[in-house]
Protein backbone atom coordinates (compact mmCIF):
# COMPACT_ATOMS: atom_id res chain seq x y z
CA UNK A 1 0.00 0.00 0.00
CA UNK A 2 2.86 2.47 0.88
CA UNK A 3 4.33 1.67 -2.42
CA UNK A 4 1.04 2.67 -4.08
CA UNK A 5 1.03 5.56 -2.22
CA UNK A 6 4.36 6.61 -3.41
CA UNK A 7 3.55 5.99 -6.77
CA UNK A 8 0.70 8.16 -6.52
CA UNK A 9 2.34 10.88 -4.79
CA UNK A 10 5.43 10.60 -7.61
CA UNK A 11 2.71 10.96 -10.42
CA UNK A 12 1.23 13.55 -9.15
CA UNK A 13 4.25 15.71 -8.67
CA UNK A 14 5.59 14.81 -11.70
CA UNK A 15 2.20 15.98 -13.50
CA UNK A 16 1.67 19.25 -11.23
CA UNK A 17 5.32 20.18 -12.59
CA UNK A 18 4.62 19.12 -16.14
CA UNK A 19 1.60 21.38 -15.98
CA UNK A 20 2.63 24.35 -14.33
CA UNK A 21 2.10 27.55 -15.81
CA UNK A 22 4.85 29.37 -17.35
CA UNK A 23 5.11 32.94 -18.83
CA UNK A 24 4.71 32.93 -22.45
CA UNK A 25 4.96 35.73 -24.70
CA UNK A 26 1.45 37.02 -25.01
CA UNK A 27 1.13 37.01 -20.85
CA UNK A 28 4.19 39.35 -21.51
CA UNK A 29 2.32 41.30 -24.00
CA UNK A 30 -0.86 41.72 -22.09
CA UNK A 31 1.17 42.81 -18.59
CA UNK A 32 2.76 45.60 -19.98
CA UNK A 33 1.18 46.97 -23.05
CA UNK A 34 -0.61 49.23 -20.63
CA UNK A 35 2.46 50.49 -18.77
CA UNK A 36 3.57 53.85 -19.07
CA UNK A 37 6.29 54.84 -21.98
CA UNK A 38 5.00 51.42 -24.04
CA UNK A 39 3.82 51.34 -27.29
CA UNK A 40 2.72 48.35 -28.40
CA UNK A 41 0.56 46.87 -31.45
CA UNK A 42 -0.75 43.95 -32.71
CA UNK A 43 -1.08 43.14 -36.19
CA UNK A 44 -4.09 41.21 -37.68
CA UNK A 45 -4.14 39.20 -40.70
CA UNK A 46 -5.90 41.53 -42.84
CA UNK A 47 -3.17 44.15 -42.16
CA UNK A 48 0.07 41.50 -42.45
CA UNK A 49 -0.36 42.10 -46.40
CA UNK A 50 1.27 45.63 -45.53
CA UNK A 51 4.60 44.11 -44.09
CA UNK A 52 5.34 42.02 -46.56
CA UNK A 53 6.46 44.83 -48.80
CA UNK A 54 9.35 45.74 -46.33
CA UNK A 55 11.80 43.45 -48.60
CA UNK A 56 11.50 40.25 -50.95
CA UNK A 57 13.23 38.21 -48.38
CA UNK A 58 10.76 39.34 -45.76
CA UNK A 59 7.67 38.82 -47.82
CA UNK A 60 8.63 34.96 -47.63
CA UNK A 61 9.13 35.32 -43.96
CA UNK A 62 5.40 37.09 -43.39
CA UNK A 63 3.61 34.80 -45.61
CA UNK A 64 3.47 32.05 -43.41
CA UNK A 65 3.20 34.46 -40.14
CA UNK A 66 -0.16 33.78 -38.24
CA UNK A 67 0.00 36.10 -35.05
CA UNK A 68 2.89 39.31 -35.19
CA UNK A 69 3.39 41.57 -32.01
CA UNK A 70 5.15 44.80 -31.30
CA UNK A 71 6.29 46.49 -27.84
CA UNK A 72 8.73 48.96 -27.43
CA UNK A 73 9.61 50.36 -23.95
CA UNK A 74 11.34 53.73 -23.80
CA UNK A 75 13.08 55.76 -21.24
CA UNK A 76 12.87 52.92 -18.68
CA UNK A 77 14.94 52.88 -15.42
CA UNK A 78 17.89 50.64 -14.46
CA UNK A 79 15.25 48.40 -12.36
CA UNK A 80 12.96 48.15 -14.93
CA UNK A 81 15.59 47.36 -17.77
CA UNK A 82 16.67 44.37 -15.44
CA UNK A 83 13.10 43.05 -14.79
CA UNK A 84 12.52 43.37 -18.97
CA UNK A 85 15.67 41.86 -19.25
CA UNK A 86 14.64 39.20 -16.97
CA UNK A 87 11.45 38.81 -18.19
CA UNK A 88 12.58 38.42 -21.81
CA UNK A 89 15.34 35.76 -20.79
CA UNK A 90 12.24 33.64 -19.03
CA UNK A 91 10.27 33.62 -21.67
CA UNK A 92 12.89 32.63 -23.71
CA UNK A 93 14.18 29.85 -21.74
CA UNK A 94 13.49 26.47 -23.45
CA UNK A 95 14.24 28.60 -27.36
CA UNK A 96 17.40 28.35 -29.44
CA UNK A 97 18.88 31.61 -29.40
CA UNK A 98 19.99 31.78 -33.39
CA UNK A 99 21.69 34.97 -32.11
CA UNK A 100 22.78 36.92 -29.02
CA UNK A 101 24.74 40.05 -28.80
CA UNK A 102 25.39 41.65 -25.13
CA UNK A 103 27.78 44.78 -25.70
CA UNK A 104 27.59 47.00 -22.61
CA UNK A 105 24.37 48.20 -22.55
CA UNK A 106 22.94 46.86 -25.77
CA UNK A 107 21.26 43.48 -26.12
CA UNK A 108 19.99 41.81 -29.19
CA UNK A 109 18.39 38.45 -29.57
CA UNK A 110 16.96 36.28 -32.03
CA UNK A 111 15.41 33.39 -30.31
CA UNK A 112 13.00 30.54 -31.96
CA UNK A 113 10.74 27.87 -30.10
CA UNK A 114 11.23 24.71 -32.90
CA UNK A 115 9.01 21.62 -33.44
CA UNK A 116 10.70 18.92 -35.86
CA UNK A 117 12.63 21.18 -38.71
CA UNK A 118 9.76 24.25 -39.13
CA UNK A 119 10.33 26.86 -36.06
CA UNK A 120 6.94 28.04 -34.65
CA UNK A 121 7.50 31.39 -32.79
CA UNK A 122 10.36 34.02 -33.27
CA UNK A 123 11.27 36.71 -30.49
CA UNK A 124 13.34 39.29 -31.82
CA UNK A 125 14.79 41.49 -28.77
CA UNK A 126 16.93 44.57 -29.15
CA UNK A 127 17.96 46.91 -26.45
CA UNK A 128 20.03 50.30 -26.56
CA UNK A 129 20.05 51.61 -23.02
CA UNK A 130 16.66 52.46 -21.87
CA UNK A 131 14.78 51.53 -24.89
CA UNK A 132 13.47 47.85 -25.70
CA UNK A 133 11.81 46.74 -28.59
CA UNK A 134 10.72 43.40 -29.23
CA UNK A 135 8.76 41.44 -31.79
CA UNK A 136 7.18 37.86 -31.72
CA UNK A 137 6.09 36.16 -34.74
CA UNK A 138 4.46 33.00 -34.43
CA UNK A 139 3.33 30.83 -37.53
CA UNK A 140 5.09 27.98 -39.41
CA UNK A 141 9.07 29.50 -41.27
CA UNK A 142 11.62 27.21 -42.33
CA UNK A 143 14.58 26.92 -39.69
CA UNK A 144 17.15 27.73 -42.44
CA UNK A 145 15.65 30.68 -43.88
CA UNK A 146 15.12 32.20 -40.10
CA UNK A 147 19.31 31.81 -39.74
CA UNK A 148 20.18 33.09 -43.19
CA UNK A 149 17.96 35.92 -42.33
CA UNK A 150 19.73 36.42 -39.16
CA UNK A 151 23.18 36.15 -40.54
CA UNK A 152 22.29 38.55 -43.25
CA UNK A 153 20.98 41.62 -40.53
CA UNK A 154 17.84 41.30 -42.56
CA UNK A 155 15.75 41.61 -38.96
CA UNK A 156 17.14 44.73 -38.67
CA UNK A 157 14.56 46.97 -40.88
CA UNK A 158 11.61 45.59 -38.30
CA UNK A 159 13.04 47.82 -35.60
CA UNK A 160 13.14 51.05 -38.04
Amino acid sequence: MKTLFKLFLLFTIINLTACSSSQSFNQFYNNHKNDDHVASFQVPGYLRSLLRNASPELNNLFKNVKDFKSITFSNTTPQQNEQIINEINYITRNNTDVVRKNEGNERFLISVKEKGDRIKNVILYKNNGSKHNILYLKGNFDAERIRELAKEHKFDSLYE
